[in-house]
């Protein structure tokens, strides 16, 4: 989620997160922590950046749609995204509590699921 935060800016054309803060009127150390992973970032702040960005609030969040990402340079976005499902787990939770009855995303969270549960050996 971080990574494409900062990947989202430098496609808006924004080299620094500094230019991106000044532009946007930004809280310096908020933004700063969520684009370098200190801390995660809610639905909220994903749907302003994605206004800022030109990307979608789930493309920040969980990025599991290409087509959604910004335009970049070949190679920066993956072209199979691989991620940690408990940071995807988290980020699907935030999106379903705007769109509670999302049953693409019901089901990349069930996907998780069963990928942590077969990490433990849970049947």
């Amino acid at each position: 989620m971080n990574d494409r935060l900062r990947i989202a800016r430098e496609a808006a054309g924004y080299k620094t997160a500094t230019d991106a803060i000044d532009r946007f009127g930004w809280k310096n150390s908020t933004y700063r922590a969520h684009e370098n992973g200190q801390n995660n970032f809610r639905v909220d702040d994903a749907s302003t950046y994605a206004s800022a960005y030109g990307v979608t609030a789930a493309w920040l969040l969980i990025g599991e749609d290409n087509k959604l990402a910004p335009k970049t340079k070949p190679g920066t976005v993956e072209k199979k995204h691989k991620h940690n499902c408990i940071d995807q787990i988290y980020a699907i939770a935030l999106l379903l509590r705007e769109d509670e009855n999302n049953e693409d995303l019901i089901r990349k969270l069930d996907e998780c699921i069963q990928s942590q549960k077969a990490k433990l050996g849970i049947s």
